[in-house]
Parts: structure tokens; sequence; C-alpha cells
């Protein structure tokens, strides 16, 4: 059985604010940005096997921030060190075919220079609703 790689020669192509970068890994997630946990685990030693756990509700009350849940992070090499913050638009094509474009915002960002090696950045993405 053959699976598709992305470094099978059908090209894997990321492109932020119109800058494509040379990536070296791709990570898409997603997660329910509804889901919360709606309490605190308080368990302690002192309980005994058997015992319910103890837990207090959450003393605020989360933002609708109107988070995807989504965010794409992405290892490349260059030199480039992506602003935190910054908004603009990533895309993701792989052979061709549009695998994610949409408005995102950048969450964190990290440039590694190491002997021996090229320079390299990491960043993730948050991907905003559209």
């Amino acid at each position: 059985m053959a699976f598709e790689t992305p470094h099978d020669g059908s090209g894997t192509v990321l492109t932020w604010k119109s800058t494509t970068y040379t990536v070296t890994n791709v990570v898409v997630s997603a997660t329910d940005p509804t889901a919360t946990e709606d309490k605190i685990n308080v368990s302690h030693l002192g309980q005994t096997a058997g015992e319910t756990a103890k837990t207090l509700d959450l003393p605020l009350a989360g933002a609708a921030s109107g988070d995807t849940g989504q965010t794409v992070q992405f290892d490349y090499i260059g030199k480039t060190l992506i602003a935190d913050k910054e908004t603009g638009t990533i895309a993701i094509t792989v052979g061709g075919t549009s695998l994610l474009s949409r408005a995102g915002t950048v969450q964190s960002s990290t440039l590694t220079l190491a002997t021996q090696d090229a320079i390299r950045g990491q960043a993730t993405i948050r991907i905003a609703r559209s």
C-alpha cells in the first residue's frame, strides 16, 4: 500500500504573508475551542483509595474570543524571525492542491542557531474564524 508523503515530489508549499518558507515539518492541529475543563481537581494525598475526587468550580469564565481551536506549527530553514502577534494569511498546498488558506495570528516564533546546522525557525499560527 502506497502512502502519500510531503516529500514524494508532489511539492508541499507553505506561505505566510506572501513569503514562501522552506519547511521541514508542518503540524496542523484542531481542538474544540468550546471544550473547557469546568472543574479544578483538588484531590490530595490525604484521601483514601476509592474516595471521590475533590473538585472546585473554575473561578474565572473563559473569554468568547472567536478562536477556532486550530493552529499550524511549522519548522523552516532560514534566518527570518516571524514577529509575535503578526497577522496575515497562511496557505499550505500539497501537490498543487490547497490544504489550507486562512487568516491567522502568530502565537509564537523561535529562531535556532547551532553549530553544524542551518539556521532554523519555528512558528505557530493560530487560525482565525472565517
